[in-house]
């Protein structure tokens, strides 16, 4: 081998192994490894990359320093741990705290209870405020819901007993009022009359419990019941059965003949009116 090509080929050894030095310094290094072992291998260290991370890590924990910091709560913990905790979180000292309109919605006994259990769980007044908001709002609408039903229920009971009683529908249940104040009191003040059925309507509104005072007030004389003379009015079932006892062969209304049947022919004329 000449001079020159040994030259040569040292000066190509050199450089690789330059280029090989200049990898290895590029190459990126971890910084943990240039911890302590004791340090090294600690879990906290283990997200950070680099220096930088480490350090801005570093920064906010001493910024929060003296900070007011509330541990998560834990199942584990006692009940004093618990009373501190909720007393941190904003619980005040005592009920009195708890200020809310109940009144329609809960007696006394029932908001001072529900005071008591919200006090127990931990919530302030802030948060006692909007449970109670929603429950007296929700109460609200129940109500009128609930109303909306009744009236609706009344209405249809109403329409049932025009439908049956026809222009009678009136003095039949004043004689049904009548009949029920005089065997049960004053209805307006009696619970039997007052009790709220699954429609939402009151029992004394029922169609059928008015129908039977009605009744009841037939058999003991709506004389004395209702302060008139006159006859009750028909009602249009009663108006056509006695169409049919009228109009029947025999009677005078079908004998053009009968000193009464013009009397006959008026009474078929009125009845007719009641019946429809």
């Amino acid at each position: 081998m000449s001079e020159e090509v040994a030259e040569a080929t040292q000066d190509i050894g050199s450089q690789e192994v330059a280029t090989e030095a200049v990898a290895e310094s590029a190459a990126p290094v971890n910084f943990l490894d240039s911890l302590p072992e004791d340090l090294r291998n600690n879990p906290s260290l283990k997200n950070f990359t680099d220096a930088g991370s480490l350090a801005k890590s570093y920064v906010h924990a001493r910024s929060m320093i003296g900070a007011d910091n509330i541990g998560k709560p834990q199942e584990s913990w006692t009940d004093e741990q618990w009373t501190n905790f909720y007393a941190e979180t904003g619980r005040p000292q005592d009920t009195s705290a708890y200020v809310a309109d109940f009144d329609n919605v809960l007696s006394e006994e029932q908001a001072n209870t529900f005071r008591q259990a919200v006090f127990e769980a931990g919530l302030s007044p802030r948060q006692f405020n909007k449970i109670a908001a929603y429950f007296i709002n929700e109460n609200a609408a129940m109500e009128q819901d609930a109303e909306a039903r009744a009236e609706a229920a009344f209405d249809e009971g109403v329409a049932a007993l025009q439908a049956e009683w026809g222009q009678a529908t009136d003095q039949r249940i004043k004689l049904a009022q009548s009949a029920a104040n005089t065997l049960l009191g004053n209805v307006e003040e009696n619970e039997f009359f007052r009790e709220t059925m699954a429609d939402g309507t009151q029992l004394g509104d029922h169609p059928e419990i008015i129908k039977m005072f009605a009744s009841l007030g037939e058999q003991m004389g709506e004389d004395n019941l209702i302060g008139e003379t006159s006859e009750l009015i028909m009602t249009p079932e009663q108006a056509r059965q006695e169409l049919k006892e009228i109009m029947r062969p025999g009677t005078p209304y079908t004998d053009a003949g009968h000193p009464e049947h013009d009397a006959y022919v008026q009474k078929v004329y009125e009845l007719h009116q009641a019946a429809s």
